[in-house]
């Protein structure tokens, strides 16, 4: 029997775990588990806010503690999704109070749940889009489903939005990412493959990439080397349509997955030209990274695989790098239109390290200001860099420098300001003293 989430009142949701406080969390896990396979929505959201209100209370925790928590709180006032698939349902007053709720108990301290800033903002975006539910917004939904760990309900939006028009290319890519989140990974092979035939031509590397995910799965839950071999021929003619950061990127889950030397080099290769703002020993980490989580858990389906339906401007972003140097240093820097640097330093994200000891070594003056933004792959924990001059009045990245002048000032600015100690992703707990 499924169970649709009536959301707790606000005060149920700050005092329900007073009485299980000391219940182990990892057994609230295993009966959030239970609650999710079972469909009980309501036994869900209250387990999810016990596991929060004991994490709240705590000096530190584990980052995938609450992103895997705060996926099953806006799983569970989805609910059966009446509003998302009945377009004649207007009913999304439950999923709205339910996500105000959460909302309100995340500001008593926003420092230390930032690292649920994207999950939050999908939450949000399915409340929005929800209201307007015209094709465009509902594959906006499904994506976002799919975040929350709700793809059935994104496959079943989906095959609506197919019924009427059943060569959307976008709506089939889609469909192809939420049956693989569904370990069918035939069925997202079959879309995709569709989508394949009769996408436009602009659209075409989103697809093959999604297709390269798919194979890639696949191979990973059965062993079957024909499914990887697929993966990396669909990941060639991903990266020699178009090496992006997307392409580049599949390429690497599909490179590793193959164990194959030659590919994990071509692989790496391709990610040096897509993003050139990485320094190699970033590549570096993120091939071990890559190479370490598949050596432990080689039929695991977690392949980390860049959503290019990501669409920061049509919600907004916050803390972009030109509002930051704006708002703190009174001008908008000059940016050279090389290496996707407008598009990284438009994005959110982004925070100030610190002032350089070191002169800029155009000007000389110590007047260089450092800003970081944080990315992971594979577990790895990096920063991109942002050096302003506040004299020359530009922004750049690390890549126009000198080695050896980067070097000082790297080291200058890591003595000062530890970049783990300012970054709230990577260490919360150093902002909770308020």
């Amino acid at each position: 029997m499924i169970k649709y989430c009536t959301s707790l009142p606000i005060e149920k949701f700050i005092l329900l775990a007073n009485n299980d406080q000391m219940e182990n969390i990892s057994i609230l896990l295993e009966k959030s588990q239970t609650a999710r396979k079972s469909n009980d929505w309501i036994k869900l959201e209250q387990i999810s806010i016990s596991i929060l209100q004991t994490l709240f209370k705590r000096d530190s925790l584990k980052d995938e503690t609450l992103q895997e928590v705060v996926t099953n709180y806006l799983s569970s006032i989805v609910g059966t999704g009446e509003f998302l698939t009945e377009l004649a349902s207007k009913d999304i007053g439950r999923y709205q109070q339910g996500l105000e709720k959460l909302t309100i108990f995340l500001a008593r301290k926003p420092h230390y749940f930032k690292s649920l800033d994207p999950l939050i903002q999908s939450g949000r975006e399915i409340a929005l889009l929800a209201l307007e539910p015209n094709s465009q917004n509902r594959n906006k939904i499904s994506k976002n489903l799919r975040a929350i760990a709700r793809p059935d309900l994104a496959v079943t939006i989906c095959k609506q939005i197919l019924e009427v028009t059943r060569l959307n290319y976008y709506t089939l890519t889609v469909l192809c990412g939420a049956q693989c989140d569904l370990g069918n990974f035939d069925q997202a092979i079959e879309a995709a493959e569709k989508a394949l035939k009769y996408e436009p031509g602009f659209g075409k590397t989103f697809v093959l990439n999604a297709l390269v995910r798919a194979h890639t799965l696949k191979f990973k839950s059965n062993g079957d080397f024909a499914e990887i071999l697929t993966a990396l021929k669909y990941a060639h003619e991903s990266i020699d349509t178009k090496l992006d950061s997307y392409s580049a990127n599949a390429y690497i889950a599909a490179a590793v997955a193959s164990m194959k030397d030659e590919e994990i080099e071509s692989a790496r290769e391709a990610l040096s030209k897509a993003e050139p703002e990485l320094r190699s020993a970033d590549i570096n980490a993120i091939i071990q990274a890559a190479t370490a989580a598949q050596a432990t858990s080689p039929k695991a389906i977690g392949i980390e695989i860049f959503d290019e339906l990501d669409d920061d401007g049509f919600f907004g972003v916050s803390n972009s790098l030109l509002d930051l140097v704006s708002s703190d240093e009174g001008f908008v820097p000059e940016i050279e239109d090389v290496r996707q640097m407008i598009p990284r330093f438009k994005s959110g994200g982004w925070f100030l390290q610190g002032l350089c000891e070191i002169p800029c070594p155009k000007c000389e003056k110590v007047a260089l200001h450092s800003y970081r933004k944080h990315f992971g792959r594979y577990g790895k924990e990096m920063h991109y860099w942002a050096l302003v001059c506040d004299v020359c009045k530009t922004a750049t990245d690390s890549k126009d420098f000198e080695k050896k002048a980067f070097t000082f000032i790297s080291s200058n600015l890591e003595k000062n300001f530890p970049v783990v100690d300012l970054c709230s992703q990577c260490n919360p707990s150093q902002v909770l003293q308020d």
